[in-house]
């Protein structure tokens, strides 16, 4: 189903003077001051910095990505964008890296996205704080036992619209996994629909970034504060159906987040990649009675969930010259001829979106309890290509 939009009007895009887009800006730092419950809105438009195109920006688009996804459908251009994405490997925007610290500030208490790019996870923002309406492109799900399981791949692979079944198992049930991803006449999970509802209702400011607010139930959010009597702010660069209630700016968004921020006294952070790894000592019975030790690695994220991240690991265990090698998730170290003590050396092998190299790390065996799961922190910069760190953390 395409939404694109028809006229030359709701094409048209808007750009505010330097003036008034101070000015505008000076009073959403002011609300957002007053504030009580804070909460954010993102379409769309906030990834088109990032590379990633929307959805109904028009052929003659200022937009580096180029004319919107239903755009190219409707009028079916050829032009091609001077700057594109995957969402894989797309760097979340200052944007987004400006909502995380407003969260970590205790100034945005919600965050509500139509986005399926992942760039808000991606981007740190703590997701007990967030919505995500139509899905989540690394997401996908047991039916059966309700477990979740984030990769570093697009889950979906189905070819019909309606059909949302990927090529893979539950490993604790064996049902079948399903992408998250909503397509329109599908419902919204429960869950992301009853909290982004509550939030929007309880919100005295809606900050609506990016999106043409003309997508329900979604948009009946930001209409939600306004129910309720609460501010509402949009930045964006085609007009929406909300626009004669709102404070309503016409700019760049990543434009408008940095004026914000400067105004706040607040520092928008560098994105850093961070990603987990769980790591578990047991030990089970083996013939005649032998004690058999093993470790068990995988990638998760901040809540534990497991997140399909590395392709291969490499261990070399204490002083031992034997290379323990495995590429199937769980990723299973077995010490056939040592007890898993002192020093094991470790080589992560990953996806690479954003030119990974392999890490290198240690892990002293000793400090890990049989049968007690230890999560620990990696931390790459992508515009230095380099790891940063490796420490042991706990989940959020």
């Amino acid at each position: 189903m395409s939404t694109a939009h028809k006229t030359a009007e709701e094409k048209k895009e808007y750009f505010d003077s330097e003036e008034e887009l101070e000015r505008k800006v000076e009073i959403l730092a002011e609300w957002v001051r007053e504030s009580k419950h804070f909460i954010a809105f993102t379409g769309a438009g906030i990834s088109t910095s990032a590379g990633i195109p929307d959805f109904r920006s028009g052929v003659n688009t200022v937009l580096p990505t180029g004319p919107g996804a239903w755009e190219r459908l409707a009028t079916g251009t050829t032009k091609q964008p001077d700057y594109r994405k995957k969402a894989l490997s797309a760097i979340p925007t200052r944007s987004h890296m400006a909502l995380v610290k407003l969260q970590q500030e205790g100034i945005l208490k919600f965050l509500i996205s139509q986005n399926t790019d992942g760039l808000h996870r991606k981007s740190g923002f703590n997701p007990k704080y967030l919505a995500e309406l139509h899905g989540n492109g690394n997401l996908e799900i047991c039916k059966g036992c309700n477990r979740q399981y984030f990769r570093d791949f697009r889950t979906r692979n189905a070819l019909q619209v309606h059909d949302h079944r990927t090529d893979r198992r539950c490993e604790n049930c064996g049902e079948i996994l399903y992408d998250t991803i909503i397509n329109f006449g599908e419902m919204l999970p429960q869950k992301a629909l009853t909290d982004g509802f509550a939030n929007a209702a309880k919100a005295d400011l809606c900050l609506c970034l990016g999106s043409s607010l003309k997508v329900t139930p979604a948009a009946d959010m930001p209409a939600e504060t306004l129910r309720n009597g609460g501010k509402l702010v949009i930045v964006n660069l085609q007009p929406t159906p909300l626009d004669k209630y709102a404070l309503r700016i016409n700019g760049f968004i990543d434009n408008v987040m940095e004026r914000l921020m400067a105004k706040l006294g607040l520092e928008i952070p560098d994105f850093i990649l961070r990603r987990r790894i769980m790591v578990t000592k047991t030990e089970e019975e083996g013939f005649f009675g032998k004690k058999k030790e093993k470790l068990t690695l995988r990638g998760c994220d901040e809540q534990g969930y497991p997140y399909t991240l590395f392709t291969k690991i490499e261990a070399v265990l204490g002083d031992s010259k034997i290379t323990y090698s495995t590429s199937k998730e769980p990723f299973i170290i077995e010490a056939k001829d040592a007890p898993l003590k002192g020093t094991a050396h470790f080589k992560f092998g990953f996806q690479g979106h954003y030119a990974e190299p392999p890490l290198n790390v240690d892990i002293n065996l000793d400090d890990l309890e049989k049968n007690v799961t230890k999560y620990y922190l990696m931390e790459y910069d992508p515009r230095q290509a380099k790891w940063l760190n490796f420490h042991e953390t706990s989940l959020v």
